[in-house]
């Protein structure tokens, strides 16, 4: 008998550290919700057993005990028997209570949330999304032109020198953090997005950036091989070791800026045509299309006149990796070829 005993004891405590430990893992406004509901519920139906005149039907007990708890106070129930008043006042401490508890746990949860949601501290929940890494002037410049174009695609930020989410810009999720490390590009759920643009930090020297940007890239890929990633390198040499790292592809950014430069530099009659090609609103208008079966083996100049005449303007192909602008009106089409359109300007 003693030893059954015994067991029995050993099997309540284990019972109750069960309990103990299984209540640990509810959140606290949980347990604080839970804790007003059971108030409310125990106590009218308590106050029905006391006064079933007054209060006719169980739900008629809960609710004056839930509008009591909330300290609205209809009046439409009422309490007369001197126990039934004491077990309002019990109610009224207890209850409200809890409830005050509750409301502000809540507040303070919404508050916390947000000010972690400034910080870059929350984990971004979605898929389709856009991955920038690097925040300078032309990611900002990229946030702009891709809400500008695409205003309810959802962009994460990945940058750990800002303190707390760029202001004045709409869709923007924030996380801070290394861009090389598995748990921010985690945080970022890379899993799920659709493409990444990896910009250079400019700090350091352009090999101590290029050497970041790949190895980012490595992460990246590592984390979703199929993602679309878009590199930027500053050094040509650096180029290659990006594309074996995975980049799809890679824009050398110094090359690009230094033939702008040269341009309006030797070439000022046509420097400003330059200029318009390469802003984002005109190389939105540039279009490359497959080449169609019956076009194929027909010289290029065959074609031009029939885009033309619907509205698109010619001015090269694709060939495997090779941009041909202005071909040979002479030129064979081939059947991977893809021609390279500007199609009509709205604003025009």
């Amino acid at each position: 008998m003693y030893l059954l005993t015994v067991i029995e004891e050993v099997y309540c405590m284990q019972q109750w550290l069960f309990i103990r430990t299984l209540l640990g893992h509810v959140p606290l406004l949980v347990k604080l919700l839970l804790a007003v509901i059971s108030s409310g519920i125990i106590a009218g139906a308590c106050v029905h057993s006391l006064e079933p005149d007054k209060f006719t039907t169980w739900f008629d007990g809960i609710w004056w005990a839930f509008i009591t708890v909330s300290t609205v106070g209809y009046g439409d129930f009422v309490p007369e028997s001197t126990i039934a008043r004491v077990l309002a006042i019990v109610l009224i401490f207890v209850g409200v209570g809890f409830m005050t508890l509750l409301v502000t746990s809540f507040a303070g949860a919404a508050v916390s949330i947000n000010q972690s949601t400034k910080e870059g501290t929350i984990s971004f929940i979605g898929e389709g999304h856009l991955i920038i890494i690097g925040w300078n002037e032309k990611s900002r410049h990229a946030v702009e032109n891709i809400q500008k174009a695409k205003p309810h695609l959802k962009i994460v930020l990945i940058d750990e020198t800002l303190s707390e989410v760029p202001k004045n810009y709409k869709n923007i999720h924030f996380v801070k953090g290394n861009s090389s490390e598995d748990a921010i590009l985690k945080q970022a759920n890379i899993a799920l997005a659709s493409s990444v643009l990896i910009t250079a930090k400019h700090q350091g020297s352009e090999f101590t950036a290029d050497a970041r940007s790949i190895l980012t890239t490595l992460a990246v890929k590592g984390q979703n091989p199929d993602i679309y990633t878009t590199v930027e390198i500053l050094t040509k040499e650096q180029l290659e070791n990006a594309r074996r790292a995975g980049a799809d592809k890679c824009v050398e950014s110094t090359s690009l800026t230094g033939a702008v430069l040269t341009s309006n530099l030797l070439h000022h009659e046509t420097s400003d045509v330059v200029n318009e090609l390469l802003d984002y609103d005109r190389k939105n208008l540039i279009v490359l299309s497959p080449v169609k079966d019956e076009q194929i083996g027909q010289p290029f100049l065959s074609i031009v006149t029939v885009y033309y005449q619907k509205g698109f303007l010619l001015i090269g192909l694709k060939r495997s990796e090779q941009i041909i602008l202005h071909p040979h009106a002479s030129l064979f089409l081939e059947p991977k070829d893809e021609l390279i359109t500007i199609k009509p300007n709205k604003a025009t």
